[in-house]
């Protein structure tokens, strides 16, 4: 099946895959990304920690794909058993424990092999205080810029940081929220704080507000990549 998230394509053309690579989706969530990675590698593996959001996971399964419960923080496979790892939209929620992760992602890879994050991140530094007070209201979650996931990656000891910026335009806040999972009353104070947000947080999103009641804005992305030092084993 053909992915639909523009976002997500990035990240996975980031991960400059190849057919006999063994790849992690670490927070794989619904298993959109393992979906992404699996016509272009040998084995794809989706690890979660939540059982209702694997639950959600499209059928019929890819022959080369696998889906686990566990924990990023601390995975059961041996150092060196991955060629790539994946996490996207994982890293915010690990508000006490991001390095952790990260180290831990970093030892799974073998030598020379790839890290590759993605994150959503404010528009501008102006728009800051009100992205973070905004998510407040959705999610216990770390605000990052593309700084801060790279510095993190340097933390933890991955070489040949780079980043790619993708911007997914227009993006409707009525539909985000639909999408959330929250209750009710908590969509519509999220959709007020959109509907009232100040006029440099307009300008830095380029957001449009509709006849219908609904604000677009033009979503940022981080997509993040980090090589694990070494040669690439050969075996």
């Amino acid at each position: 099946r053909p992915v639909s998230c523009p976002e997500c394509r990035t990240q996975v053309r980031a991960g400059d895959l190849e057919s006999t690579d063994i790849v992690l989706d670490a927070g794989t969530g619904t298993g959109l990304v393992v979906s992404a990675v699996a016509p272009y590698v040998g084995k794809v593996i989706g690890v979660d920690i939540s059982p209702e959001m694997m639950a959600q996971i499209k059928t019929p399964i890819p022959s080369n794909c696998e889906f686990e419960i566990g924990d990023v923080r601390r995975l059961r496979f041996t150092s060196g058993y991955f060629c790539k790892v994946f996490a996207r939209m994982v890293l915010h929620g690990l508000v006490h424990s991001v390095d952790e992760a990260a180290q831990e992602c970093y030892r799974v890879l073998k030598p020379g092999g790839k890290f590759i994050l993605s994150e959503g991140i404010p528009p501008s530094r102006a728009a800051e205080d009100w992205y973070t007070e905004m998510f407040r209201l959705k999610e216990d979650r770390l605000t990052f810029f593309a700084d801060t996931l790279e510095d993190l990656l340097h933390r933890s000891g991955f070489s040949a940081v780079r980043t790619e910026i993708h911007v997914s335009p227009q993006v409707s806040i009525k539909n985000w929220l639909e999408n959330s999972g929250l209750h009710w009353s908590r969509k519509n104070q999220i959709m007020q704080v959109h509907l009232n947000m100040p006029d440099k947080v307009q300008r830095a999103y380029g957001a449009t507000f509709t006849v219908n009641g609904d604000v677009l804005l033009d979503m940022k992305f981080a997509i993040v990549v980090g090589t694990k030092d070494g040669a690439v084993s050969k075996t």
